[in-house]
């Protein structure tokens, strides 16, 4: 398929679990939806970081019941987590430590939803909005926060 069939949403927020994990689950449930309408003819590749818990664990789950391709995007580091990666259809390993591979995945992706996060999920929000500063950023960026549980 060619790329301009293609759209890219990279998925970013908590990769930990201790955050309101029904309200991240409703919100990307919506979201994914709404894509799956207004994309029918493209291909979907839902993109995130790879990890098998989290936001990335909840987008990868609705991404497989929406028939998206799942793409997993980190860095090396992520190959060694306790929690492990999940089982995505591409993986895309960019550098060694998190967050090596943050420019690479702005550069990838074609639009952009936050769903809570920390340093790393505002740092790829903000690289992504530079990079995109031209063009009508409420239509690439989505941002939610949702209660964080954790310390």
């Amino acid at each position: 398929m060619s790329s301009d069939k293609i759209i890219k949403y990279g998925v970013v927020g908590f990769s930990r679990n201790q955050f309101d994990k029904k309200a991240a689950y409703q919100l990307l449930n919506e979201i994914f939806q709404r894509i799956k309408e207004k994309h029918p003819n493209k291909q979907i590749e839902i993109v995130s970081g790879y990890t098998n818990m989290g936001v990335p664990k909840i987008a990868y789950e609705l991404a497989d019941q929406y028939g998206f391709i799942t793409v997993g995007f980190s860095a090396q580091q992520a190959l060694r987590v306790k929690s492990g990666v999940y089982p995505v259809q591409k993986v895309i390993i960019e550098g060694e430590r998190f967050g090596d591979e943050s420019k690479a995945f702005v550069q990838y992706i074609d639009a952009l939803i936050r769903i809570g996060g920390g340093k790393q999920s505002r740092t790829e929000t903000a690289l992504f909005k530079e990079r995109h500063a031209s063009r009508p950023l409420e239509r690439l960026v989505k941002e939610f926060e949702i209660e964080w549980y954790g310390k």
